[in-house]
């Protein structure tokens, strides 16, 4: 489990073509830091569920807690991790890309302040249709 944690983003498989239609269609440009940002809150949400079952919620938020993941007390993935993983130096970018989703029509919930994060709580209909056929 712990080496699925690691690799987030290298399991996720994306139809550009379709991104880039529903990006067009909004007016967004589109970075490889959309999607780095995407896979990490979809795997770390199924990781999440799956530790839960297992170990129960509260020690499934401690470990991603100490992973880094996860904010102090809480189920947001931390503004400070992904800002790491998109290889940028501020959570502003994390932000900026989080309002580009959020205009895709991804619902992603943000806990504002030093401990803030986000937490995706819903996919589009486009994007479930996606993961349905592939």
């Amino acid at each position: 489990m712990i080496e699925r944690l690691k690799s987030l983003e290298h399991n996720r498989n994306f139809e550009f073509w379709t991104f880039l239609e529903k990006a067009y269609e909004k007016n967004l440009k589109l970075d490889l830091g959309h999607f780095k940002l995407l896979s990490v809150l979809l795997n770390v949400s199924e990781i999440y569920k799956e530790l839960s079952d297992e170990l129960g919620k509260k020690d499934a938020r401690k470990m991603l807690e100490k992973e880094g993941m996860f904010t102090k007390n809480s189920e947001y993935v931390s503004g400070e991790y992904l800002k790491k993983y998109i290889e940028r130096d501020s959570r502003v970018a994390v932000h900026n890309r989080i309002n580009d989703l959020r205009k895709l029509d991804f619902i992603i919930e943000t806990k504002p302040g030093p401990l803030g994060g986000y937490k995706l709580l819903k996919t589009p209909e486009w994007f479930e249709n996606l993961e349905a056929s592939m």
